[in-house]
């Protein structure tokens, strides 16, 4: 019976993550107030990490639509203050790609710091957990995320 009672307790803290980080890229602890959302800041990273980058590789790194992908990338370029400015490929000057600006790498290592904090926290929680609890709990997630990604 207690498998049947955690199994329930599962499925409701994971249906209650999935509706707070819906229309997210992903979930993260106590995030900084900056004025993006996880997809831009997300993208933002993304760049500061791999550089330059066109629309259809961010998309695809990311899982988004095409269009998803260019509404993302008009609302960082068009603020008072763009984040991001397209500059041609030194390969074939037809294909724009992405890059910072100063104010764009401030926000990306804002993310960054999102994501350490996030998993500084995570550390701490599991910290309270001896250790062969935690090796349980790590061989679950990785089953769990085995049958996830297997859909």
């Amino acid at each position: 019976m207690q498998n049947e009672e955690v199994a329930k307790q599962l499925d409701r803290c994971l249906n209650e993550i999935h509706l707070a980080a819906e229309n997210k890229r992903e979930v993260l602890v106590a995030p900084e107030e900056i004025e993006l959302t996880n997809t831009q800041g997300h993208i933002l990273m993304l760049l500061a990490q791999n550089g330059p980058q066109t629309n259809a590789e961010l998309a695809r790194t990311l899982a988004i639509s095409p269009a998803a992908m260019t509404k993302a990338m008009k609302s960082l370029n068009h603020r008072a203050d763009p984040v991001v400015s397209a500059i041609s490929d030194p390969e074939d000057a037809r294909i724009k790609r992405w890059s910072l600006t100063h104010t764009g790498v401030s926000l990306a290592q804002l993310h960054e710091k999102d994501h350490q904090n996030t998993r500084m926290a995570y550390v701490e929680m599991l910290n309270d957990f001896p250790e062969n609890e935690v090796a349980v709990i790590s061989r679950f997630l990785t089953e769990l995320e085995a049958r996830c990604v297997r859909g």
